[in-house]
């Protein structure tokens, strides 16, 4: 269960910062202060993204799968129900 968690949340480490890029290219593309004559923000903040969405986002898949699993993985209303009888 725990390792299920852990490969998704390895997934999550790569796919949250491709999303974030991708999203930061875009707002680069649609937004007019950025492009020529620009300080370089635009430019750092493509570079900054990847790093601050990395672990966000390994938290969120991890949490997410073990989540899952847990519920999965409860008793029925049955054999709560007969918690404790030797039946």
């Amino acid at each position: 269960m725990l390792w299920r968690a852990f490969k998704s949340g390895l997934l999550g480490l790569v796919v949250g910062p491709v999303l974030a890029v991708l999203i930061m290219i875009a707002a680069m593309i649609f937004d007019p202060k950025c492009g020529a004559g620009d300080s370089g923000g635009c430019a750092m903040g493509l570079a900054t993204v990847p790093v601050a969405t990395a672990l966000p986002s390994f938290a969120l898949f991890f949490g997410l799968r073990l989540a899952a699993d847990l519920w999965r993985a409860r008793p029925s209303i049955r054999q709560l129900r007969n918690w404790g009888r030797g039946e």
